[in-house]
């Protein structure tokens, strides 16, 4: 004849089985998006991604890296950063006149400076806690600036 244990010992065996394993889900639980007291800060986090763009022999021809300066639309470059972001760094053009610049050097008002803008994919943090979570985004970015004859538009009176 099998001894089984009494009810109330099943019993208190299934409540302490239960209270370790609620102890055991909240002490893993992530912080909630808000709550990122316990989240280590963003600039101690690191992301390694290999990227490795083999460089082209350029057959020896020296390029000149002012462009932004010897143009007739010149631009400034300007730094954003972001911490949620992969890069975290973004260097975009601004222009610096809304005219272009003459053979005199002198601004030409008849002419217009516009940005030429590209578009790239970075990597966006995710708020979710201490998650490392991370979704592709679509950024547009000033990349330099070129002069353009401006649209004219009459209006009939």
């Amino acid at each position: 004849m099998e001894k089984r244990p009494p009810k109330k010992v099943k019993s208190l065996l299934l409540l302490m089985l239960g209270l370790t394993l609620l102890r055991e889900v909240t002490a893993r639980k992530n912080p909630k998006a808000g709550d990122t007291a316990l989240c280590p800060p963003l600039e101690d986090n690191s992301v390694r991604v290999d990227i490795r763009i083999l460089r082209q022999n350029q057959g020896g021809i020296s390029i000149s890296n002012d462009f932004q300066n010897r143009s007739s639309s010149p631009w400034d470059y300007n730094v954003t950063r972001d911490p949620n972001r992969f890069p975290s760094e973004i260097v975009e053009a601004q222009c610096r006149h809304s005219g272009c610049i003459n053979a005199e050097g002198q601004e030409d008002s008849s002419m217009n400076s516009v940005p030429i803008q590209q578009e790239f994919l970075v990597l966006r943090r995710e708020p979710q806690g201490c998650s490392r979570t991370f979704r592709l985004e679509k950024v547009r970015v000033t990349v330099g600036c070129t002069c353009v004859t401006p649209i004219v538009r009459y209006v009939r009176a």
